[in-house]
């Protein structure tokens, strides 16, 4: 594959055309971009959609209708969603991008200034103190979710919630038993989900430390991932202070996402925990096919 078309682009997203170029003569990388070129050409709209954006080209401009009709030839939103993810996946193959533990290298997540560090203080005391009030015997996995809760009528009326769940070795042995082995990470499967909600004061005073009015948020996942950022600060301390394994005789881990699980989050959970305590299936559940 020759890149010398593309290298102006490339060179401007910081990529190192010389590593990428070695990476596409790799026989298995090549054998990838393949199947990834393949799954994108058999979309049954990207042709269409190609010759759509033939016809925008040759008459100059785009028309309010065009957008509508290449949204409506990839089968709307979710085959959109279904197409980028091969782009991804080829872009991916192409550069190396697809390793999760190069991944895991460059995500560095940190407590920038005192409103960070006073959060993540107190997250790790709650954790603490919820963890020794778990009543289930086996516990073998723990979550970390947050999302915002809309209540009632009126923006002013915007809470968030962060709360910590539980499996058990017995919840997770059944499940294997009734056919979930497969969604064993799942926490819809889990003994306690949601077992208990941190209290609202640490949460609104670290939202006061970093500019957050949550009656006039416009970046809602900006905030979680800010939230579940300063949660893997807290679970890496926890690790080294291997609280878990005095608390519960072994290195548990957590997991650090809600109800949707990606790659963000399997990058997230390696690192505050560790590659070791989780196996094939969670990374296929984030997305990471080949971890």
């Amino acid at each position: 594959m020759d890149l010398s078309g593309f290298s102006g682009l490339l060179k401007n997203f910081g990529v190192d055309l010389d590593a990428v170029q070695e990476a596409i003569n790799n026989p298995e990388t090549q054998e990838q971009i393949a199947a990834c070129q393949q799954e994108l050409t058999q979309n049954p709209g990207f042709s269409d959609m190609m010759g759509k954006l033939d016809g925008i080209a040759a008459q100059g401009g785009i028309m309010p209708d065009d957008i509508d009709g290449m949204i409506e030839s990839l089968g709307g939103m979710g085959g959109i969603s279904n197409m980028l993810g091969s782009m991804g996946s080829l872009f991916g193959a192409m550069t190396g991008g697809n390793d999760i533990d190069s991944a895991v290298s460059d995500y560095e997540p940190e407590a920038y200034d005192a409103g960070d560090r006073a959060f993540v203080t107190e997250l790790k005391a709650w954790l603490k103190d919820t963890a020794a009030d778990i009543p289930a015997d086996g516990v073998c996995m723990l979550e970390i979710g947050y999302h915002l809760v809309f209540p009632g009528e009126g923006a002013e009326n915007v809470t968030g919630e962060l709360w910590l769940g539980y499996n058990t070795a017995q919840t997770d042995a059944d499940n294997c038993a009734n056919g979930h082995a497969d969604e064993r990470w799942n926490i819809a499967f889990w003994t306690a989900n949601r077992f208990r909600l941190l209290d609202q004061e640490p949460l609104a005073d670290w939202y006061a430390s970093q500019g957050y009015d949550l009656a006039e948020l416009d970046d809602e996942d900006g905030l979680k991932q800010r939230i579940y950022d300063l949660a893997a600060v807290a679970v890496t301390e926890l690790h080294r202070e291997k609280f878990t394994e005095q608390h519960f005789g072994k290195k548990i881990p957590f997991i650090i996402e809600d109800y949707e699980y990606n790659e963000k989050t399997a990058v997230r959970a390696v690192k505050a925990n560790g590659k070791e305590l989780f196996d094939g299936a969670f990374f296929a559940f984030c997305g990471w096919a080949d971890a």
